[in-house]
């Protein structure tokens, strides 16, 4: 889609899918070759702090050519992108830009817009590497802050059918908020040290059986703009270009669950298993009462 945030079309949508993709819907050289060339420095400093070299191509668009084979010699490297590229200046402007805010706030219906520190980051997720994959999940169980809130989805390069699309599972939204399964047996002192990969949704080997899923291919400049309760995975990257995409995430001050909570953000170190599905058993009753 293409309209603007205020369409009848686009809203609908939204509401009847639990997403939207918006095509073309940031400018590329206004919105993404900034963060884009930024990365780029990014990788060549953090190569040169870890001993290595890493020239940043002219084209802000190609600016991750070499950067598999950087990391294959210096493995280093890519948790040191992965953390640094939140704090990136181009990053911060686009999680505030007024397209994105302005787009929130007309799917939502409301006046005033949060997003918080450390609910918005760059992804890196390299061929074949699939140990930080996203297992079926609904961002409010990890975010919470209001029960409405909204993904932004954007991908810095063109993710192809190999690259693995995020997977979305059409209208899974209307069912409410899923609790947390523990998987691995040490859920609890996982939770405790602030680790979550071993939580998952109940029947989630289910999820292609219940809903019609959907991952649509995407270039720089398109938005994802998804609910916080519609059920999404990360697609396996089988391409040979690492998959970057950015994550921003907004609420609404207005929601009034998550006035009730009074915009409490999601989990934390040391929160218990129990505490924290009894949460979002009392989530799942207020979205299921909407």
């Amino acid at each position: 889609m293409t309209a603007e945030p205020g369409g009848a079309a686009v809203r609908e949508a939204f509401e009847r899918d639990g997403f939207v993709v918006l095509r073309g819907w940031l400018d590329r050289e206004q919105h993404i070759a900034p963060l884009q060339r930024e990365l780029g420095m990014l990788i060549a400093h953090a190569a040169r702090v870890c001993g290595s070299r890493y020239e940043v191509p002219a084209d802000p668009a190609e600016f991750d050519r070499g950067y598999l084979a950087l990391v294959a010699t210096q493995p280093e490297v890519q948790p040191l992108v992965y953390d640094m590229a939140k704090n990136l200046v181009a990053f911060q402007r686009l999680i505030v830009d007024e397209r994105l805010a302005g787009l929130f706030r007309a799917l939502r219906g409301t006046e005033l817009a949060g997003t918080a520190p450390g609910s918005n980051g760059v992804r890196v997720d390299r061929p074949g590497d699939d140990r930080r994959l996203a297992p079926w999940h609904q961002e409010f169980q990890y975010q919470f802050r209001s029960l409405d809130g909204v993904t932004f989805w954007i991908p810095l390069v063109a993710v192809t059918e190999e690259m693995g699309p995020v997977v979305l599972a059409r209208g899974s939204h209307r069912g409410g908020v899923e609790p947390l399964v523990d998987t691995s047996g040490t859920g609890e002192a996982d939770m405790a040290s602030g680790s979550y990969g071993g939580l998952r949704l109940p029947d989630e080997a289910t999820i292609p059986e219940r809903y019609e899923l959907s991952a649509p291919l995407s270039e720089p400049g398109d938005v994802f703009a998804f609910d916080f309760l519609t059920l999404h995975a990360s697609g396996a990257n089988v391409g040979t270009r690492a998959r970057w995409t950015v994550q921003i995430r907004y609420f609404n001050f207005s929601d009034s669950y998550g006035a009730s909570i009074r915009w409490m953000g999601g989990l934390k170190q040391g929160t218990t298993l129990a505490g924290a599905n009894a949460l979002l058993a009392e989530a799942r009753a207020a979205a299921l009462g909407r």
